[in-house]
C-alpha cells in the first residue's frame, strides 16, 4: 500500500475507524462512492456522560445511544492529551498531540497557530481526495488574530489548513474575543467588552448561550446545501468541535431545568439533542446511510462540572475511572467514541481493544482494533 493511501486509511477517522474498515474504504475509493464523514468533537464531555456507556448514568442521551445503537461503540477509547489543544491538534493532524511548541496547557483564544501551514491535515488530505471540507465550533489550535483598529481579518486559521469553510470560535467559549469567525474574518467587530468566566473584547451582538445552537444551524444548513448540490457528486467532510459541555455551562432556555440534576446535566441533554438535530438532517437529505458519524471527546469531565454534586445524585461523569481533565488518570483521558456507517458497519457492534483519537504510536494496537472489527464490516 503506498503512504498517500495508508495516510488516507489512517486519517479519515483520526486514528481508529478506517483502520478499522480498510476494505470498504478501499473498495468505495475505487467506485468513487467514498462516504460523507462527520467527525462530531465535544468539549470535556466525560465517558459516563452518556447513557450507553454508562447504564447508571442519570443524563437522558436518546440521540448518541441511538447512533451507537446504529453502529460500534469504542469502550476502551482515549484522547490523545487530557486538555483541549493538544489533542484537537493530534485529531486534525494525526501526530502525537504535543509535538509542537506547545508543551503543557492549552492555547488561549489570541494565540498563535499550532498547526504548521505546510502541514497536511485530515481537511487537506481529504481534499485531495476530493472532498468538500467545513468546520463548525471550536478551533482552539490558534490563529492570527487582527491587529489594528477597524481590521477583522483572522490569518492561517482552518481555512488555510484544508476547510473550504469554516464558522466558529477562537477557542474555548470562555476565552475571548467573544465573537463568531466566518473563514477569514471577525462577523463583528468585538467593539464591546463581555465576561464569561474571563473578561475581554466582544461583538455587540454575540452571546455566550447563543452559540451551540448557531453553531448546529449551520451545520445542518451545511448538510442541507450539500444535499441540494450533490448532482456535483463530491463527498463532504464535517468537523464538529461543539463547544459544550465546557464552561461557561449555558444551557439554552429550553433545556434549563430538564435534567433535573444540574445545569452541566441540561447542557448534556442539549448537547445530545443538537447530536440528534444533524442525524435528522442526514436522514430527511437520505444521506445517512452512506456517512461515517464519529462521535466522541477531547478529554474526561472537567471538575467545573461540579463533580462531587453529579456524584451525590447518582451520577457519576469520568463512569468508574479515577480522576477528571487535565489529569494523568484514566479519567482524564478515557473518552466515549461511538461511529455509525450504516452502508458499512453493523448495527450493535462493540469492541473493547484500545483505541486513540490521534494516530502516532497507536497503529500497532489499532491493528487489533482493525481485526475485531473485520467481524461488523457488512
Amino acid at each position: 500500500m503506498n503512504t498517500t493511501r495508508r495516510n488516507f486509511l489512517k486519517t479519515i477517522s483520526i486514528g481508529a475507524v478506517a483502520l478499522a474498515l480498510p476494505n470498504r474504504v478501499r473498495a468505495a475509493e475505487q467506485k468513487g462512492e467514498l462516504p460523507n464523514i462527520v467527525y462530531i468533537l465535544c468539549d470535556d464531555l466525560g465517558y459516563g456522560d452518556i447513557k450507553c456507556l454508562n447504564s447508571e448514568g442519570k443524563i437522558a442521551t436518546p440521540n448518541v445511544d441511538k447512533l451507537a445503537a446504529g453502529g460500534m461503540i469504542f469502550t476502551d477509547a482515549h484522547s490523545g492529551s487530557s486538555v483541549c489543544s493538544p489533542t484537537r491538534y493530534g485529531v486534525l493532524t494525526g501526530r502525537y498531540s504535543w509535538r509542537t511548541r506547545l508543551q503543557s496547557g492549552v492555547l488561549d483564544g489570541y494565540d498563535a497557530p499550532l498547526i504548521d501551514a505546510q502541514r497536511l491535515t485530515v481537511a487537506s488530505l481529504l481534499k485531495q481526495k476530493g472532498y468538500t471540507t467545513a468546520c463548525f465550533g471550536k478551533w482552539h489550535v490558534g490563529m492570527k488574530m487582527p491587529v489594528g483598529a477597524g481590521n477583522l481579518t483572522v490569518g492561517q486559521g482552518p481555512t488555510t489548513v484544508g476547510f473550504d469553510y469554516y464558522y466558529g470560535i477562537s477557542a474555548s467559549l470562555d476565552m475571548p474575543p467573544f465573537v463568531f469567525i466566518e473563514n477569514d474574518h471577525f462577523t463583528q467587530a468585538p467593539t464591546a467588552r463581555k465576561t464569561w468566566v474571563r473578561a475581554g473584547a466582544a461583538a455587540p451582538d454575540f452571546e455566550a448561550i447563543n452559540v451551540l445552537p448557531e453553531l448546529t444551524r449551520k451545520a445542518v444548513e451545511f448538510i442541507n446545501s450539500k444535499a441540494s448540490g450533490s448532482k456535483d457528486g463530491r463527498p463532504f467532510f464535517m468537523y464538529v468541535p461543539f463547544n459544550s459541555p465546557h464552561t461557561p455551562i449555558l444551557p439554552a432556555k429550553e433545556w434549563q431545568g430538564k435534567s433535573g440534576i444540574s445545569p452541566y446535566a441540561d447542557f448534556v441533554m442539549q448537547t445530545d439533542s443538537c447530536v440528534g438535530e444533524i442525524m435528522a438532517a442526514l436522514d430527511k437529505n437520505g444521506l445517512a446511510a452512506n456517512t461515517l458519524v464519529v462521535f466522541t471527546s477531547d478529554n474526561g469531565c472537567s471538575p467545573a462540572a461540579g463533580i462531587p454534586e453529579l456524584e451525590k445524585k447518582g451520577h457519576h461523569p469520568n463512569y468508574i475511572f479515577r480522576g477528571h481533565k487535565a489529569d494523568i488518570w484514566e479519567g482524564g483521558h478515557r473518552i466515549p467514541f461511538v461511529c455509525s456507517w450504516p452502508a458499512a458497519i453493523k448495527a450493535g457492534m462493540k469492541t473493547d481493544h484500545v483505541a486513540v483519537s490521534s494516530a502516532t504510536r497507536a497503529e500497532r494496537r489499532l491493528a487489533a482494533v482493525a481485526r475485531e472489527a473485520a467481524s461488523c464490516v457488512s
